[in-house]
């Protein structure tokens, strides 16, 4: 009976062991890393939590854009075959009119000539247009010759320009409508 006795009071333990050995305890660096291994798991575990609130996040975020392409995709697939259609038509179109315009660009440039000529200009200007004639360039000489120098014994008037003439407007002639009083 004395072996059951000793098994139910409270002997020395391992921990009493250990106590025994004090400073000198071998499996202090074990209890170290022990603690570190079970802070390190903690950590691990943290990371695989916001890993998975990440992957939650991302599949909402898929999810809204499969919804968006459902949405998206039929008009799209109905798009595209008319914005084929219509480029090719204007391909057409521009082959078709790429001859005309190039027979009559020449055209085009004489007549944008021939209203931009002098000529043309000045006889706007003398029928009261709102064209002026545009001054001839000068071509610039690189090595001006100097100007002679004037005389001052000499004295030439001033030639007065003469003033544009005028062609005096007729007013138009005055029909004069007879009316006929109806009989009675």
């Amino acid at each position: 009976m004395a072996d059951s006795s000793s098994s139910t009071s409270s002997g020395p333990g391992l921990g009493d062991l250990l106590g025994l050995l004090g400073g000198s305890n071998p499996l202090s660096g074990i209890s170290k890393s022990i603690a570190q291994f079970q802070k390190g798991v903690s950590q691990f575990l943290e990371s695989v939590e916001k890993f998975n609130d990440t992957m939650d996040q991302l599949n909402g975020v898929a999810t809204r854009l499969n919804g968006m392409l459902d949405t998206v995709e039929a008009p799209v697939k109905a798009f595209v075959p008319q914005l084929t259609r219509t480029i090719r038509a204007a391909d057409s179109l521009v082959e078709q009119l790429s001859g005309p315009v190039e027979k009559i660009g020449p055209t085009l440039t004489r007549f944008a000539e021939t209203l931009s000529s002098p000529v043309l200009m000045s006889l706007a200007a003398l029928r009261g247009g709102n064209l002026r004639p545009q001054p001839e360039p000068v071509a610039a000489d690189p090595d001006p010759a100097p100007a002679p120098a004037k005389s001052t014994t000499s004295k030439k008037a001033p030639v007065k320009k003469a003033a544009p003439r005028k062609v005096p407007s007729k007013p138009a002639p005055v029909k004069k409508v007879a009316t006929k009083n109806p009989a009675r």
